[in-house]
């Protein structure tokens, strides 16, 4: 149960930080986590299974969370987001991996669905702070306020 907590305050952090200084690639992604991580723990309780098999609706969170990924990899002017989309995509093939192997326990399954998250914050942040250090940096040289 603190890991629940650990990763809420996390994410709210990260969240707030992002938002206050990311560009507007890096706040569509971390919107786009928030919401994914929301409604994932919206399904989680709203179908009871609590990772003991494939749910349809986590599966279907999950790809479309990929597809918001992608959309943004696709459209976006930073290399960054193929990363957090491909980090999106081993989270989405953990349900093909319970699907193809149904004695996966529980506590891995659960596991292999979270852990990718916190490296995808770890980049949005990262790349949040590099887009606003590269801000400043062209406002000091082109001398504008």
């Amino acid at each position: 149960m603190i890991w629940g907590y650990i990763y809420i305050g996390l994410i709210v952090a990260v969240t707030a930080t992002v938002l206050w200084i990311g560009d507007r690639e890096c706040r569509l992604a971390m919107l786009t986590l928030v919401s994914g991580s929301a409604l994932t723990l919206l399904a989680v309780f709203a179908s009871g299974s609590y990772f003991e098999s494939t749910d349809v609706l986590l599966v279907s969170l999950d790809f479309a969370v990929l597809a918001a990924f992608v959309a943004l990899a696709l459209f976006g002017r930073r290399f960054w987001t193929l990363d957090v989309a491909a980090l999106q995509l081993i989270t989405c093939t953990t349900h093909i991996a319970k699907a193809l192997a149904p004695e996966i326990v529980p506590d891995i399954y659960s596991a292999g669905q979270g852990f990718w998250a916190y490296w995808q914050m770890l980049l949005i942040l990262s790349a949040a702070i590099y887009a606003r250090a590269f801000a400043k940096r062209e406002k000091h040289i082109h001398g504008t306020a």
